[in-house]
């Protein structure tokens, strides 16, 4: 064209699709770009289906839908006309209520932010969608599960990598891309490189022998907890220590749990996802103050037929009454794998305030937890105090679900 042989624009034309980009990279630096550059094929595929030629200006929503489609250029090229086509279509979106992949209300930051907690320490800022899920019907466990994964994710006495290593195995083994993720993206931080991060869960070559077993360990764990030998235990406890261990244990409880959680809610990673950690406090509720009740409609009572159902679980008809209690029996005078720590031990490394006039504590595995962990474990019998207190469950029905998985999990306990 004449007025660009004017101004000395001379450009082949370009006859694959490296020859278009190449062209596509000298304009954006010859005329400083800052915006991104699409490169159609040489077919100009996406341009037909637009009909953008010469030029047209188009607004795609989130859900990649045509908000707006101008008139053609240069005279249809109205900037003014989209950019309130745009305004329009934010304060839309502003007003929708999101909801999970199962149908399930996920609030808006703002909206969120109102429902929890006056903070203590840190700044409002974007949530991870699961707090925005939570916030409205639990919001100090909300707050208390936010303070647990920073605990989690950026304080863990675990190295970074090995953390972030745990972490990705066992979301890979549940299945849960979110978290999967946000491991991933802990990784980074960690300082591990894109190779790296794609050779997880095919090429162990680059793991330490130590590494390796505490992936075995965590995917055992996440799997099938039960299957988790003596001997597997004592190989952890000789790379890593007791202390490195029980975080360990305490990382993929929280891991599973999370999992399952997000899992059970649809949820997906946020658009600017992965979220850094988020170095929070909340205020603690005033005392002698009672949460508000948890909105909830009954379900409808049905007279129930008295009825009898035979027992089908082979395991369980395979013992007597007298012979669990043998088995239980044995499993009490079963050696632990870890030194349990008396009360008077575990009661130096806690506050004072949350000992005093308190009985002596003899669950053997708070004990563990608390004894070898007690920030990580603090943190999580806060998030549990926290959901007695706002959920307050039926306890039948509780202790019924906690029996089904505990069961369904072959856990003695």
């Amino acid at each position: 064209m004449p007025s660009n042989d004017r101004v000395g624009i001379s450009i082949v034309q370009p006859h694959n699709f490296l020859e278009r980009t190449a062209v596509a990279q000298q304009c954006c630096t010859t005329l400083q770009m800052t915006m991104p550059l699409l490169v159609d094929d040489v077919n100009d595929r996406v341009g037909h289906l637009y009909s953008g030629m010469p030029d047209r200006l188009y607004v795609i929503d989130r859900d990649g839908r045509i908000a707006y489609k101008g008139g053609r250029g240069p005279f249809g090229f109205k900037s003014r006309e989209m950019e309130q086509a745009l305004i329009m279509l934010l304060l839309d979106q502003a007003g929708q209520q999101q909801q999970s992949a199962h149908g399930l209300p996920v609030l808006n930051d703002a909206d969120a932010w109102k429902k929890l907690p006056a903070l203590e320490k840190g700044a409002q800022q974007p949530l991870p969608a699961w707090a925005r899920a939570l916030a409205e019907t639990l919001p100090r466990t909300t707050a208390s599960m936010l303070e647990l994964d920073f605990l989690q994710r950026a304080k863990s006495p675990l190295d970074p990598r090995l953390c972030g290593l745990m972490r990705w195995t066992a979301a890979h083994a549940n299945r849960c891309a979110y978290s999967e993720a946000y491991a991933a993206a802990d990784l980074r931080r960690a300082g591990l490189d894109e190779a790296a991060l794609r050779a997880l869960g095919k090429d162990d070559s680059q793991l330490s022998g130590a590494e390796k077993a505490a992936l075995l360990f965590a995917r055992k764990m996440t799997e099938a907890a039960d299957t988790v030998s003596d001997a597997e235990v004592s190989q952890l406890m000789g790379h890593y220590g007791d202390k490195q261990v029980a975080a360990m244990v305490l990382l993929l409880a929280y891991a599973n749990f999370q999992d399952r959680l997000i899992l059970s809610l649809g949820l997906d990673v946020e658009r600017d996802g992965p979220l850094p950690p988020l170095d929070l406090h909340f205020k603690p509720a005033d005392p002698g103050t009672k949460p508000a009740a948890v909105p909830r409609t009954p379900p409808r009572a049905t007279p129930l037929e008295p009825t009898r159902t035979a027992a089908t679980d082979a395991d369980w008809l395979s013992l007597n009454f007298d012979e669990l209690q043998k088995e239980m029996e044995a499993q009490r005078t079963r050696a632990p794998r870890i030194l349990v720590p008396s009360w008077e031990e575990v009661r130096k490394a806690l506050p004072a305030k949350l000992t005093a006039n308190r009985p002596p504590l003899r669950i053997r595995w708070s004990l563990v937890c608390m004894g070898y962990q007690p920030e990580l474990s603090l943190g999580w019998f806060a998030c549990t105090s926290a959901f007695s207190q706002e959920a307050k469950q039926d306890r039948v029905f509780e202790e019924s679900l906690f029996w089904v998985i505990t069961r369904a999990l072959h856990c003695f306990y």
